[in-house]
């Protein structure tokens, strides 16, 4: 089995070459220490996994992660900063960032998100059928009754979404997804936010937990809408057959309607 691609861009050589160390006997590890060449390693070795410093000298993480995925590169990532404002926190959000950590923070907390990222990459399902299939199948894996207004909904979100994740969610998503299906922009977040809820209500916390980070206190907040979009839009990559969980949802949700 091929290893998995794993690049550190991070300034500190300490925690740079000792979070190397840990994984060189699982995975391909490639570093770096400022965002220039960060951008050239993302280029050519195309990681499955970046943990990325929001504060590299010379071009910054957030910049990075909108150069990355304007050109289709979306590795799971972990970010770590010392700073994080609402703009930083919303900007990584925005941007697919698997998990967010503050500096200072110890080698084993890092080490440990970049195996769960490993293990999301790893059991997340690889489906060949066409994109709203695939969008369908992990719909139901998280629980999201397919006779709602809001599943329609959801999948021509994700598949937007994917095309363009630096897009605004209320001011370009929801009207675009309004004028394919025939209905109000206004409509298109009730239903989808209702659509959330009821597959979070009836959550699966072992499913769950594949794409979206618990709090502290090991319980899994009600996603938003954006972050339940961006979410499954970025989990697609990596998609395998989940069928056994995929048919007991079907079954769950025969009887179930909006």
């Amino acid at each position: 089995m091929q290893k998995r691609k794993l690049l550190i861009a991070e300034e500190s050589e300490e925690l740079r070459g000792a979070l190397a160390d840990l994984f060189r006997g699982s995975c391909q590890v490639r570093c770096c220490a400022d965002g220039s060449t960060a951008q050239r390693e993302l280029l050519e070795f195309r990681p499955d996994v970046l943990v990325l410093d929001l504060m590299l000298p010379g071009y910054d993480g957030i910049s990075l992660l909108q150069w990355s995925a304007e050109h289709g590169i979306r590795p799971m990532v972990l970010a770590i900063t010392r700073f994080c404002s609402d703009y930083v926190a919303e900007s990584a959000q925005r941007l697919g960032v698997g998990y967010l950590m503050l500096k200072p923070c110890s080698l084993s907390a890092l080490a440990a998100r970049v195996s769960d990222l490993n293990q999301r990459i790893r059991i997340a399902p690889e489906l060949s059928a066409d994109e709203g299939s695939r969008v369908s199948s992990l719909l139901l894996t998280l629980g999201i009754p397919p006779k709602l207004r809001g599943f329609a909904y959801l999948k021509e979100a994700v598949a937007l979404y994917r095309e363009d994740p630096l897009q605004s969610v209320t001011k370009l998503l929801y009207p675009e997804v309004a004028k394919r299906c025939g209905c109000a922009p206004m409509h298109v977040e009730r239903s989808i936010r209702s659509a959330i809820e009821a597959g979070w209500k009836r959550r699966d916390d072992r499913v769950w937990r594949l794409y979206f980070q618990p709090d502290r206190e090991g319980r899994i907040p009600r996603p938003s809408n954006g972050d339940f979009i961006s979410r499954l839009a970025d989990s697609l990559g990596g998609m395998t057959d989940s069928s056994e969980i995929v048919q007991n949802s079907r079954e769950n949700m025969e009887n179930d309607g909006e």
